[in-house]
Parts: C-alpha cells; structure tokens; sequence
C-alpha cells in the first residue's frame, strides 16, 4: 500500500482516514488503513480539516444541528462569533483532499486501485495541491441544494442529511468532485482548474444536481 497523497509506503500506517470528517457526521465512508499513510492522515486533520471545522458558519451549523465531534463534543457558537466562511484557499484544499478520497473510495473494488490512483500523473497537481499547498488557487463551485436544517423522509424514517458525494464524468471526460455538505453543493475539477465542463453539464441537464438528476449521463 502506498499513500495517495504523498505516494510513500504505508503498509505500517495505522490511521483510519474518514473521508469527510467525523465531526460533520460521517462514520461510515472511510478508506483502508494505509490509503493515507500517519503522517497525511495527521497533517489534513491539523492543519486543514480543523480549520474548516472551527470557522463560525461550521461551528454555527454543527451547533445548531447538534452535530458531535469525535469526541461527542457539540461546538460552541456565539452570535458575536459571526458567520465568515472558511478562507476560499483553504476550502479548496479541503475539497481536493475529499475529492482524491472519493475518487479512491469508487475504486476500493478495482483491483490496483491504489497502484492506479497514486501512478495517475494526471492527479499530481491536485494532490500537490491538498497535501503541500503547492499552486494557484483550485476553483470551485458552490450552490445551495436545500436548507440545512431540511428533513427527509425514507422507508418511514425521518433524518438530516449531513452529506452526500459522488465522482461525475462529463463529455470532456473531467472527473469532478460534487459534494453535499450540510445543504451546499460543492464542485471540484480532479484533473485541472477548468470548471466548464461542470457547467456545461448543469445547462444540460437544467441546472439539476449530479447528486440526483441526470447522473453520469
């Protein structure tokens, strides 16, 4: 096993990489132990995942959804905390870094996947980018799909949805990272800082969500 990000043998690492953070929700989508070796696992939680967590909009989010950390902690927010967004540099490294995460999530049945994923030459700059901070700014795209606070019903059973991810395929043969996340829809390019193709594909399909309409058509 080798780390998708930094590419270095991680057969030893023992860290479990959870794809979105714990502490928005997740518990379930994570990837094999050694897909990030220790050392990415601890530098994306410390210096990137943190940050975006303990901006005032996720603490205020996660406050009002009593969303816990992984310590069963919900966050405090005050309303002199304000409400600014994470900084756009640092929310595009957080996507880059899920969106290699999803892109391996995909292929966890493929066998060599990890092979695959960390020998794409064509992925470098984007982990380069999450991982090192190397690089221009990545653009994203971003769009409310519902309220945050919205409820879903499914088989009688009535939940939030906290998150929701998939890897979309366009004409031009892009792959992007679209993400839900607490009611925003994300979108980033894997493979370079062109969004549009992304956008193409929502006038073809009447500005749907990937998510739900028209998916990989």
């Amino acid at each position: 096993m080798r780390c998708i990000f930094c590419k270095t043998e991680s057969t030893s690492s023992r860290a479990v990489e959870h794809i979105i953070p714990e502490s928005m929700g997740n518990t379930n989508h994570v990837l094999p132990v050694g897909a990030v070796c220790d050392w990415c696992n601890q530098y994306f939680a410390r210096k990137v995942e943190r940050q975006v967590l303990e901006s005032p909009t996720f603490r205020l989010i996660r406050a009002s959804m009593e969303v816990q950390s992984k310590r069963g902690r919900v966050p405090q927010w005050e309303p002199s905390d304000g409400t600014s967004k994470p900084d756009y540099r640092l929310m595009g490294r957080f996507l880059a870094k899920v969106g290699l995460e999803v892109l391996s999530f995909k292929t966890l049945d493929v066998d060599g996947w990890n092979d695959e994923v960390v020998d794409k030459v064509e992925l470098d700059e984007l982990r380069n980018y999450a991982r090192f901070n190397i690089g221009s700014d990545w653009p994203f795209t971003t769009r409310t799909l519902h309220p945050v606070n919205a409820q879903f019903v499914e088989d009688d059973q009535t939940f939030h949805l906290l998150h929701e991810f998939d890897i979309l395929l366009t004409s031009r043969s892009e792959a992007f990272l679209v993400l839900s996340l607490f009611g925003v829809e994300l979108g980033i390019n894997l493979g370079g800082r062109s969004l549009e193709g992304y956008r193409e594909w929502l006038e073809g399909h009447r500005y749907g969500s990937p998510l739900y309409a028209g998916k990989n058509a």
